[in-house]
């Protein structure tokens, strides 16, 4: 399992052959290790029920974020 960082683009685990699958992106990561998601398409969040606040354990990374410094 990849370490989930911010800005990062996530998904639901196990969904890899669904055509719309919520999508979202990293916005806060909690004390409690709970993940904060800005999703992007919030329509298809909705249908899942899927709230801004999720457990690491039910997502996977379709794109990591490439961190700069400036």
């Amino acid at each position: 399992m990849s370490i989930i960082n911010l800005g990062d683009l996530v998904t639901l685990k196990g969904m890899a052959k669904t055509n719309e699958k919520p999508l979202g992106m990293v916005k806060r990561i909690w004390a409690t290790r709970d993940i904060e998601i800005f999703w992007l398409n919030e329509e298809v969040a909705k249908r899942y029920a899927l709230t801004d606040i999720i457990s690491p354990k039910k997502l996977e990374i379709v794109s990591k974020a490439n961190q700069q410094s400036s």
